[in-house]
């Protein structure tokens, strides 16, 4: 969706106005041609091709360490530019370092096109090591300026901040739970029912990833943006539990045990002091011990009674499991004191490592051909790379312009590639027919030249957000005009000279998009959407071992299973997926349906695997026709898996497996032991969402993917790159 007029024209004010400062104040204040670029360039940069949003003193932070980057890479470039093939080395190498660094979350990717800039503009000749002072103080100059501006000039508005919408949804979750609790207190004849249950689940739909602002998604590999991120989604599971909780205790029937109902209150006596530590943003500790001690008499009481009393004991402890995870969680992010790693739960290992092997993890986990990432990194590098070469061996005047172009015009996809080529060359050829009719009356004017940039800066930097890449490009080409005209005499040959550089680096750019991952994410959905089925079937046996009590082999606790990896990188294919065109008249396969559905069969194998761990040593536990069957009939559904995954890597609809392998196993009764119950509950989820994703490949989703919960920790949600 584009932005209206007032939030675009608002924003080339702010960028526009520390970039003309900058320049000004370089070229005729200090009269430094090469001060006046740096700060101009710096602006555009940082302001223009960059995205930092979030509230003023975090945007302010950003700046700084943008800056501070850049002026490592100005350095850099500067040095490198002494011959063409050392500078392309450099570009090479800069290219995948910061594109591939955008693995870091949306603050690191908003910044990384306008760094990668700030190497590419020093990386050409004339080969000046002695003008790095000057190069260094425009950058500082521009930042500085920028910073200023977006602080105090047209200041933009702050979004409600992430925690503030957790602590909503904790607060709601904690009444709905607190009048569960006294409705559970109550017979069933007399037991008043306990409203807004929709509402509820609406407002936890709300708090999923996939619906908060891009770039304040908590998706860095930090200890807070990860702490924040499970906190999130233990309040949703807890949500979701609750809403399940009151629907099963909505017939007929006795009250369950009086400790399920303690349990349920204790539940929402912590959630909200959950929402309290979000709200506070400071290290507010929350107290859970009367939730362990409710916890610890329930399992004590050992509760008997009919299959529904039984499931509202099992559902009062899985919601209690995830408050008492959000409470755990949200320490990591507000600095209280973090629980010891003995008393840890598995999925937040992340509280007891420190940062440089969080960012190790977070670039490891995509270190994988499968990785779009990864795919983007080295697509763009080579791009820009060639691109340095070829302009320097054919010795291009202004030569930083078709890196530009390639940075600028170069997209996922060999489709993509195209289509934006030809936009961007139809509105360089209207740019390069007006900014040669100014060059060509005003002559060399400066004066002309010093009151024309501001009016065509400002009016570019508002069309492109408003009407696209050409206008952008058309817009871009007059400014340059306007601006190289004022360090040294030009002609219309300089509108030319542009057309031909975009005409170059956009080839070059096409080229490479063509020869490296030609059709984007549209084919690595596929191949990884397979792979994660193949995870799923394998994770199907070990679960299924697991809850028979067989021994098996496990990874250590804090190490992020394949499953999980797979998910999450089946994760960032789709999103890349849904940025390239489609082919018209082709609705194509539901992917977010493939993708909800592996997060969330991730999500059930992690609370299986917390609640039942694996015995590791031989015999651990005696046979017995019960669990063979379970690990019997979890080996039909990984067949059926693994079936489904070969049609979907070739490309085929799948056939319809999950009634099939649904018919071959009978589940336990309900009153049978609590790992079986747990067993055949994952198998029947398996089924029910094989089931889902052959329709959704058919191009038939069926209802939306609900329910299917497990007992334990909560679901990770789309957009989530926990990497372990």
């Amino acid at each position: 969706m584009k932005p209206s007029v007032g939030p675009a024209l608002r924003r080339s004010v702010r960028v526009s106005v520390p970039a003309l400062v900058g320049f000004y104040s370089g070229l005729y204040g200090l009269g430094d041609s090469v001060v006046a670029l740096y700060a101009l360039f710096t602006v555009i940069a940082l302001g223009a091709l960059s995205e930092v949003t979030g509230p003023p003193d975090r945007r302010v932070r950003t700046f700084l360490a943008a800056v501070a980057a850049g002026a490592v890479l100005v350095t850099l470039g500067t040095l490198l530019a002494v011959s063409t093939w050392a500078a392309a080395g450099g570009m090479l190498v800069v290219g995948f370092v910061v594109a591939y660094a955008g693995t870091g979350g949306p603050r690191v990717v908003g910044v990384a096109t306008g760094l990668q800039l700030l190497y590419v503009l020093p990386c050409f000749p004339p080969f000046r090591p002695d003008t790095l002072d000057q190069r260094l103080l425009g950058l500082v100059l521009g930042g500085a300026l920028l910073i200023a501006a977006d602080r105090w000039l047209l200041p933009r508005s702050v979004p409600t901040p992430v925690p503030d919408h957790m602590a909503v949804l904790a607060d709601e979750v904690a009444r709905f739970t607190g009048a569960l609790a006294d409705s559970l207190r109550i017979p069933a004849a007399t037991r008043p029912q306990v409203a807004r249950h929709r509402d509820i689940l609406e407002s936890a739909e709300d708090l999923r990833v996939t619906r908060l602002p891009r770039e304040e998604r908590p998706l860095g590999p930090g200890r807070r943006d990860r702490s924040l991120l499970a906190t999130a989604a233990a309040i949703r599971a807890s949500a979701d539990r609750s809403v399940a909780l009151a629907e099963l205790m909505s017939g007929p029937g006795e009250p369950p045990h009086p400790r399920t109902a303690d349990l349920v209150a204790e539940s929402g006596r912590v959630l909200a002091g959950v929402a309290r530590t979000l709200r506070a943003g400071q290290a507010v500790p929350v107290d859970a011990s009367g939730l362990d001690a409710a916890l610890a008499a329930h399992s004590a009481a050992r509760i008997p009674g009919p299959a529904t009393t039984l499931r509202a004991g099992l559902a009062a402890v899985a919601l209690a499991e995830d408050a008492r995870l959000a409470a755990l969680a949200v320490s990591g992010w507000s600095g209280a004191p973090r629980p010891p790693p003995a008393q840890t739960p598995p999925m937040l290992w992340f509280l007891h490592v420190g940062p440089a092997e969080l960012w190790w993890r977070r670039l490891r986990s995509h270190l994988t051909p499968r990785s779009v990432y990864l795919q983007n990194a080295v697509r763009l590098a080579l791009g820009l790379a060639v691109a340095r070469v070829v302009a320097g061996v054919l010795d291009l005047q202004h030569g930083f312009w078709v890196l530009l172009a390639t940075l600028s015009l170069m997209r996922t996809s060999a489709s993509a590639d195209r289509s934006v080529l030809v936009r961007a060359l139809a509105g360089t050829l209207v740019g390069a027919v007006l900014a040669a009719g100014v060059l060509v009356l005003a002559g060399d004017d400066r004066s002309v030249y010093v009151w024309l940039l501001p009016v065509v800066m400002v009016a570019t930097f508002a069309a492109g957000p408003l009407l696209g890449l050409a206008a952008a490009q058309a817009g871009f080409t007059v400014l340059v005009a306007a601006l190289f005209a004022q360090l040294s005499p030009a002609t219309w040959h300089l509108a030319e000279v542009r057309l031909v550089d975009v005409l170059v680096g956009g080839l070059v750019g096409a080229l490479i998009g063509a020869a490296v991952w030609p059709r984007g994410g549209g084919a690595e959905v596929r191949h990884v959407a397979a792979d994660a089925l193949r995870a799923v079937a394998d994770d199907a046996e070990e679960v299924a071992a697991v809850l028979a009590r067989a021994p098996v082999i496990v990874a250590v606790a804090d190490d992020p299973g394949r499953l999980h990896i797979t998910a999450v990188l089946l994760e960032h294919a789709y999103v890349q997926y849904r940025t390239e065109p489609m082919p018209r008249g082709a609705a194509g396969p539901d992917w977010l349906t493939v993708v909800l559905v592996v997060h969330r069969l991730d999500a059930y194998d992690g609370a299986l695997r917390d609640r039942h761990p694996a015995l590791l040593t031989a015999g651990a536990g005696p046979a017995d026709p019960d669990s063979d069957a379970l690990r019997a009939a979890a080996a039909e559904v990984a067949r059926a898996y693994r079936r489904t995954a070969e049609a979907v890597d070739a490309g085929r609809v799948p056939e319809a497996l999950a009634e099939e392998c649904r018919e071959r196993f009978t589940p336990l009764p309900p009153e049978g032991d609590s790992r079986l119950l747990d067993g055949w509950g994952w198998l029947h989820a398996l089924c029910d969402n094989l089931a889902r994703v052959r329709r959704a490949l058919a191009g038939d989703a069926g209802p939306p993917v609900t329910g299917d919960r497990p007992r334990s920790t909560p679901d990770r949600s789309p957009s989530s790159p926990s990497d372990g």
